[in-house]
């Protein structure tokens, strides 16, 4: 069974939406942009981008959208809104086992993950 998890919605020039969002088959990771040929992406990657933007959920956000699971690590999707914020933001919430949660904007973890996995798979 296939899972999708939306990362990241943006308007093209010509009007047009383009989707980004990670998809999960058989214990396989993999990154989707819209129009273009999905490319595997390994749980490492994911696990350094968080590591590296990612800051500790505060403890009174809550998650209640489920996420991809895989082994100990589960990355869902949060949409926060402070009450001084007039839009609502979406933050990649992303868990390791016992460890605390930490959260990124999810703008912030698409461009990265795009790049890396581009780097990895060109053309």
């Amino acid at each position: 069974m296939t899972q999708r998890l939306l990362l990241h919605e943006r308007a093209l020039a010509d009007g047009a939406f383009e989707r980004t969002w990670l998809e999960l088959e058989s214990e396989r990771l993999f990154l989707v942009v819209e129009g273009e040929p999905k490319k595997e992406v390994p749980l490492q990657v994911i696990d350094v981008v968080m590591r590296r933007y990612g800051k500790p959920l505060d403890d009174d956000v809550s998650i209640d959208a489920p996420g991809l699971v895989i082994a100990d690590k589960t990355i869902a999707m949060l949409r926060y809104r402070p009450r001084y914020d007039v839009i609502a933001k979406d933050y990649v919430v992303y868990t390791v086992a016992d460890e605390r949660p930490v959260a990124e904007l999810a703008t912030a973890v698409t461009g990265a993950l795009v790049f890396l996995v581009r780097q990895q798979h060109p053309g």
